[in-house]
Parts: structure tokens; C-alpha cells; sequence
């Protein structure tokens, strides 16, 4: 599966351009034409706010830490996302990520690489896709933290590397766990195979409770990594 892996993204590169020319571009969320996301759609979805956890990026009254960083600093650096996982823009992630709605990687990565300007909100030496078990990915077809990863990846001129972080486990969906659960479910479920760079980026769709981003960065610093960002999609509160 993993070699075939760069085949199947090409390929879904190749339909997409093939499909952008073919039809007319409409906006993915209200079908208004001209643009994959109209001004009006992208304006709905809820952004957070400028003061917010230095680590997690959990709104606060005022900047600094949160409560949980501030007594014990997360594995990870910083968390860097302008959006908020709730309506309307989780409705998108939902029919990108589980409903096969492959139209909507192109908007989502762009919309949250516009927030950041004509620069990213970090220079990594490298994008580290969060990885899904070959099972999950042969029920998927694909992982959508690659889908982002190759996007961002392109617009800046930042390496991908693919393959080099491994999920050894299948540990089920997250969704409704509770952090205690979500942390058994992931102990000692990734394993890296190769070397990496000392500054990466984590490239995942949501954080929730930072547990799946904290495992995979405590294997990076075992590792050596000097520093790991996380770069997701939208942060849920």
C-alpha cells in the first residue's frame, strides 16, 4: 500500500485539474460559481481568537498559557490554526475526511494557508503527515493529513516527507473519547522509521484534546528533534 501511496495522489491531483477544466468552478459549501469557496462561505466559519494558549492554542482572556500548559508544558511547540472545529467548517472536515468529498482539499488548505498571508506561520524543514494504520487506509483510500502535507508542502516550498512516521497500531476513531481514553488508545502506537530533520511540522486536520499531536511529538523528541510545531486545520474546543 505504501508504494502505490504517491501513484494514488498523483492521481488525484491529475482528476482534479482535469475536473477544474472540465466544469465550471462553484463554490464547494453553497454551489455559487466562480470560486471553490465563496468570500460570503468562508467568512462563516468561526475563527479564534488573537488571544490564545502559546502552546495549544486554547482561547484565553488574555495571552500566555492555559491552564493545563502553563503547570506542565506540552510535548509539542506550537499549535498553529486561525480556525475553530465548529459549524459550519466542521460539516466541510466531516465530508472531506469520512465521506470521500476529495472537491474540498484544495478550498480547506487554501482558506487556512491565506490566514497565515504570503508566508507560513512557521519554517519547518520538513511536513510530517500524521499517519493512518495501512487498515484505515485501505477502508479510506486515502489519508487526508498527506492531502494537506503535499499542499502546504508545494506553496512553500517545504519538503514531505511521507513513510517516515509510522502508526504500528490500529487504534480506532478518537471521536467521543474521553483524553484519559484517547491516551491508551495511542500509547506506543507510533514509531519512526528513518531520519528527520531537528525542526518539523505535524500536519493533522483537527487537534481536539492535543493527545494524538503530544504522543507523536514525544517520539520525535526521543528522537532528537529540537522542535515540532503542529499545523492542523482547526482546533476544537
Amino acid at each position: 500500500m505504501q508504494r502505490i501511496l504517491p501513484h494514488l495522489y498523483r492521481l488525484h491531483d491529475a482528476v482534479g485539474h482535469f475536473s477544474h477544466w472540465l466544469f465550471p468552478e462553484c463554490c464547494r459549501a453553497c454551489a455559487a460559481p466562480g470560486v471553490p469557496l465563496c468570500a460570503g462561505c468562508f467568512g462563516d466559519w468561526p475563527r479564534l481568537p488573537a488571544e490564545r494558549c502559546s502552546y495549544c492554542a486554547l482561547p484565553l482572556s488574555d495571552n500566555g498559557d492555559c491552564p493545563v500548559c502553563s503547570v506542565e508544558a506540552p510535548t509539542y511547540d506550537h499549535v498553529h490554526t486561525p480556525f475553530i472545529y465548529a459549524e459550519p467548517l466542521n460539516t466541510a472536515i466531516i465530508a472531506w475526511k469520512f465521506q470521500q468529498r476529495l472537491d474540498w482539499t484544495r478550498p480547506l488548505a487554501d482558506a487556512w494557508a491565506s490566514a497565515w498571508g504570503g508566508h507560513p506561520p512557521s519554517r519547518p524543514d520538513a511536513l510530517l503527515p500524521v499517519p493512518l494504520h495501512r487498515q484505515r487506509l485501505r477502508e479510506r483510500g486515502y489519508n487526508q493529513s498527506m492531502l494537506l502535507a503535499r499542499h502546504w508542502g508545494k506553496r512553500w516550498r517545504i519538503p514531505v516527507i511521507p513513510g517516515v512516521l509510522q502508526r504500528r497500531r490500529n487504534t480506532g476513531h478518537q471521536l467521543g473519547l474521553s483524553a484519559t481514553a484517547r491516551r491508551d488508545n495511542l500509547e506506543a502506537a507510533f514509531a519512526l522509521r528513518g531520519r528527520v530533520p531537528d525542526h518539523v511540522a505535524i500536519v493533522d486536520d483537527v487537534l481536539t484534546t492535543g493527545t494524538t499531536a503530544a504522543q507523536i511529538a514525544s517520539t520525535l523528541r526521543d528522537a532528537g528533534v529540537q522542535r515540532v510545531d503542529i499545523w492542523v486545520l482547526a482546533r476544537a474546543l
